[in-house]
């Protein structure tokens, strides 16, 4: 998954704590993360980015973290609400919305301000049909899209989601991807929404073709 990402040209990886570290991932040159949901005491990669979700996600516990963090390495942590954000943020962690519908997260981020990340399930397709029938491959994605469906549809409409989150003060973009086969047609599809594509988009503008598919994947079927 790492290589795929890289590939892509995405920034960062978050890998769920108690799995194995990607072995490559110095080879790829992205980002590594880890991802902590429970309070309990963890041993992490010393030189990684920690995101703390669940009953990980408080103010003291970020504190504590961010006291072990290095420098360069961020700390970031799920916030309800802005009371919450502003908590973790003065804790030391930048502060992620959702998954959520889009309009309470357009909310969240304008009441906050700052620098604050959106976590989203994705699942595009070149049809909005495409895009629920994959969500069939993955129960636990397709629940979570329910609530939050504001990337699953076509391209252009997650094009558009992100333009109007961006546009409210949104400057991270995560991603909770398909388990399914196509996993690296997904991956190819949503990397318009990352880097420096993601800060050229304004809500409102026109929208564009779907993207060709990187260089050395042998093209789409």
């Amino acid at each position: 998954m790492s290589v795929l990402a890289a590939r892509a040209g995405w920034q960062a990886l978050w890998v769920p704590v108690g799995s194995a570290w990607p072995a490559d991932s110095a080879a790829t040159g992205i980002r590594i993360g880890w991802v902590v949901d429970d309070g309990a005491g963890r041993a992490l990669h010393p030189s990684s980015d920690v995101w703390m979700r669940g009953s990980a996600a408080t103010p003291a516990a970020v504190s504590a973290r961010r006291a072990l963090t290095p420098d360069g390495y961020d700390v970031s942590a799920d916030a309800v609400d802005a009371a919450t954000a502003g908590a973790m943020r003065a804790a030391g962690a930048v502060p992620v919305f959702g998954p959520a519908p889009v309009g309470a997260l357009l909310a969240l981020l304008r009441d906050v301000g700052g620098r604050s990340a959106v976590c989203l399930p994705a699942s595009p397709g070149r049809t909005l049909a495409e895009a629920h029938a994959r969500l069939a491959g993955d129960p636990d994605l397709r629940a979570e899209a329910e609530a939050a469906p504001g990337l699953v549809g076509t391209l252009e409409d997650c094009q558009h989601t992100v333009a109007v989150l961006y546009a409210a003060g949104m400057r991270q973009l995560r991603l909770h991807l398909p388990a399914t086969p196509d996993i690296p047609d997904v991956i190819a599809q949503m990397s318009t929404l990352g880097g420096d594509l993601l800060s050229g988009l304004e809500a409102g503008s026109p929208r564009s073709s779907a993207p060709a598919a990187p260089t050395g994947w042998g093209g789409r079927a």
